[in-house]
């Protein structure tokens, strides 16, 4: 199975991973006036469409800037998502029902002309400009992203009420409007909400892909059995969280609570993360508080594992998501940016537009004739990857 990661596109995309796979797809535009940046749920095809009719190589969140195709953050097209036959297997895709960006900071770059960084080059230290991040104490102290927590960013397919979603941002000085070219998002995760009718795992019900997991300034590491950057982690949840959470995007969206749900989610509903064994599917028996471990008490668990938790025995187990290569290169506490270039036929405002595409998040491989995915319970959903690596790059594999 696959989770594709997102992506900013201004025209820009997601990340894709094999046995996580997400497209999300962002494209931002400067349009006028206003303090907020709105994101709105579109489509692949309607962000190719609107590439082609802007005849641009606008920038895009993978690493090369040569083709003027439209990728994602590991430089995949989302257009040709799958491995196809060939593995003796048939490719099935699942698109979320909603999405949660949990945006911790934004920033925005001048031209080289100007004076901002070259492209590629982009860190937080280089930004120019800060558009958005939360103020107040640190919940991690000393981290260099998300130390103080993220603004969640709730989007839903099929539901035009909430199809779109505002951040609060400070616009641009008038007289440097013009200046600025790029603009860097630092999200901790992208949450996606599974539909029960196409994932009926409840532990599958809310998925994390983990890009900027903060680490406070007295960690030298982080444990190979914690969840880290690039990790796909479900979200385990006690049985005081609301139970409208396992049918419902509720957990995104507080509106969708039941009467007498919100009163739990200040009070005694507790949340955890999980990991992914890459070879079966089943959930790793990582560390987690021992009032959130599924596997000592599963009965305190909202939406614990459906059968029998894999031991852990090293990191190379761990599902992983395709991240850029430049990733590699960064020191564990700093932050990965998504850079999206700005329209420039367009920069003559203050409010950012970001389209937002979730097509085909969910890929595996099965021979089932259903388009259920099921791993724990159904053999024939569970991919057989010998690692976390595997998953990303071995295309014989069932993944």
């Amino acid at each position: 199975m696959t989770l594709l990661s997102s992506a900013l596109i201004l025209f820009v995309s997601c990340a894709k991973h094999k046995d996580n796979k997400n497209d999300l797809l962002l494209a931002a535009i400067l349009l006028n006036g206003g303090t907020n940046a709105e994101f709105r749920i579109s489509n692949i095809n309607a962000l190719v469409a609107a590439r082609t009719a802007a005849n641009s190589s606008q920038s895009r969140i993978g690493e090369s800037n040569a083709s003027a195709f439209l990728t994602d953050l590991g430089g995949d097209n989302p257009q040709n998502y799958g491995d196809g036959a060939a593995d003796g297997f048939n490719d099935h895709f699942i698109t979320p029902a909603a999405i949660s960006i949990g945006v911790c900071q934004v920033v925005a770059y001048k031209s080289v002309a100007k004076g901002g960084p070259a492209k590629g080059s982009e860190t937080l230290e280089n930004a120019n400009f800060i558009m958005f991040e939360l103020s107040g104490s640190n919940v991690v102290p000393g981290a260099k992203m998300c130390g103080s927590g993220f603004m969640p960013i709730g989007l839903q397919t099929g539901d035009s009420t909430l199809s779109s979603a505002f951040l609060p941002i400070t616009p641009f000085p008038e007289a440097e409007k013009q200046d600025y070219d790029r603009v860097g998002i630092i999200a901790r995760d992208f949450t996606y909400y599974f539909d029960p009718k196409d994932v009926p795992e409840n532990s599958y019900r809310y998925v994390d892909l983990v890009l900027n997991n903060p680490i406070s300034n007295i960690e030298s590491n982080r444990t190979d059995d914690g969840i880290t950057r690039g990790d796909v982690s479900p979200k385990l949840f006690n049985k005081n969280c609301p139970e409208s959470f396992l049918n419902s995007p509720s957990y995104i969206y507080s509106d969708l609570l039941k009467s007498g749900e919100i009163e739990n989610i200040s009070g005694s509903c507790m949340m955890g993360e999980l990991a992914i064994d890459a070879n079966s599917g089943h959930i790793l028996r990582t560390a987690v508080p021992d009032n959130l471990n599924p596997f000592t008490d599963p009965t305190n668990m909202l939406n614990p594992p459906s059968v029998a938790g894999v031991a852990f025995a090293s990191a190379t187990q761990k599902l992983k998501f395709k991240t850029p290569t430049s990733i590699n290169n960064l020191d564990i506490k700093d932050p990965y940016i998504l850079v999206v270039d700005l329209d420039s036929s367009k920069k003559d405002g203050g409010s950012l537009l970001f389209n937002v595409s979730i097509d085909k998040v969910l890929f595996w491989d099965s021979n089932s004739a259903d388009n259920v995915f099921s791993p724990q319970l159904d053999a024939g959903d569970s991919p057989n990857a010998t690692s976390g690596n595997d998953n990303l790059t071995n295309t014989a594999r069932k993944i």
